[in-house]
């Protein structure tokens, strides 16, 4: 009967353990930044000396066993600080957490490291300094006081618009200039408006403007001119079929702004672009129709294909997609299925070099019966001269087999 007592005592020395210990927690209040207050110790002290004794007061005020696991520290150090303008001090800290709370990272907003439990923070503090008592006034991060400076304000009412150079060895083709969109049809000799066009077609995903389109991304011909525009998250065909006498415009679906491909066969147009947007990839869907007003899916090699560089539709059967990491598939019965190719390459290249440079296809197009393909270097290409990427052109004439033909700098040119 001893032992029962014994653990009956126990149990209700650790009830009420956990009641002091819950109680203690419930009125627990985190030591505050805005609003804090030091004391001067001098009437010379300096905002770093200030912002040291008060990191250390802060640090203590979330250790030992009166602060509850979720705001809990083992250990906390002052690593840097940087006085900035204005009574600005930027500080960065680091901190050891106990190995069974995970929330306290959360509710400090701190910033994980390559150690198990260890931790980095960061603030930009305003003091108020006087004489005899400091108070923190603000507290943001380090990117919040970028943003709030003159240099980023500056630069963001500055227009952010890439340029791009009218190419006048190209009878039809498009022309940006003052945020409108034109369009020639006799080497440039004529341009005409595509009105209210400028915005839809060329706003990237971060409110920027980029008005460079390849060969894939438009179309420019006696039947039909068209360009991929969007209105908020619905996308839509701008076309005219009269060298741009009249304009008219055609809901196809819901989608995200990126990279959009057209390409006209026999009997359909058809339209790429991203359908979702996830974990940084974008995912693409295809459409065709045959009247311009009404789309319907087609089946592409996946569901949705994630990170396109590429499609072009040669004819109603056959068909090219190509992603950014360099694979490629082809359909020869109008989507209905997909084989798996990998690239061409060309020998002399890679023993000149001693590897392939070329693994992302950027353009397909075709002349007088023979299929071109346009193969780049992708996003982290460093084969160049005067500036230029190099890119290879393979042909065939039967649109599956493709022979080396040559290298050719990229004829991209960027205006001011």
């Amino acid at each position: 009967m001893l032992w029962k007592w014994c653990v009956a005592i126990v149990g209700a020395i650790a009830i009420l353990c956990a009641c002091v210990v819950g109680f203690v927690w419930s009125r627990y209040e985190e030591p505050p930044i805005t609003g804090a207050e030091i004391l001067a110790l001098t009437p010379y002290d300096s905002a770093e000396e200030i912002t040291e004794r008060w990191f250390r007061e802060w640090a203590d005020g979330h250790k030992g066993w009166k602060v509850p696991f979720s705001y809990r520290l083992k250990h906390a150090e002052l690593k840097s600080m940087d006085s900035l303008s204005d009574g600005y001090v930027e500080v960065h800290y680091q901190v050891e957490i106990p190995g069974w709370s995970r929330r306290v990272v959360s509710n400090l907003e701190l910033i994980g490291t390559d150690e198990k439990n260890l931790y980095e923070g960061q603030w930009v503090l305003k003091w108020q300094g006087g004489a005899e008592l400091w108070k923190i006034e603000e507290v943001m991060t380090p990117v919040q006081y970028q943003i709030r400076s003159e240099e980023f304000q500056k630069e963001r009412e500055e227009p952010q618009t890439t340029h791009f150079a009218y190419d006048p060895g190209k009878q039809a083709a498009y022309y940006a200039k003052d945020q409108t969109l034109y369009v020639t049809y006799d080497g440039g000799e004529h341009f005409i408006e595509v009105p209210g066009a400028y915005e839809q077609v060329f706003q990237t995903p971060n409110g920027t403007y980029d008005e460079y389109l390849g060969d894939n991304h438009y179309l420019i011909g006696e039947e039909l001119t068209a360009f991929v525009g969007y209105s908020g998250n619905q996308v839509k065909l701008i076309y005219s079929l009269d060298q741009g006498k009249n304009w008219r415009t055609s809901k196809i679906y819901d989608g995200y702004r990126a990279k959009t491909f057209l390409s006209k066969t026999e009997k359909f147009c058809y339209a790429t672009f991203a359908v979702d947007r996830t974990g940084g990839s974008d995912y693409y869907g295809t459409f065709r129709s045959r009247d311009l007003e009404n789309w319907e899916f087609v089946s592409s090699p996946q569901e949705v294909l994630p990170n396109v560089s590429c499609v072009w539709w040669r004819d109603d059967n056959t068909g090219y997609y190509a992603r950014e990491d360099g694979t490629f598939y082809l359909t020869v019965d109008g989507g209905a299925s997909y084989e798996n190719f990998d690239l061409p390459q060309n020998e002399d290249i890679q023993k000149k070099l001693g590897f392939n440079p070329y693994d992302t296809l950027e353009e397909m197009y075709q002349e007088d019966g023979v299929v071109y393909m346009v193969i780049g270097q992708g996003s982290d290409g460093d084969y160049a001269e005067n500036g230029k990427l190099w890119r290879a052109i393979f042909q065939s004439t039967d649109g599956m087999n493709f022979v080396f033909e040559k290298e050719m700098l990229e004829e991209i040119m960027e205006a001011g």
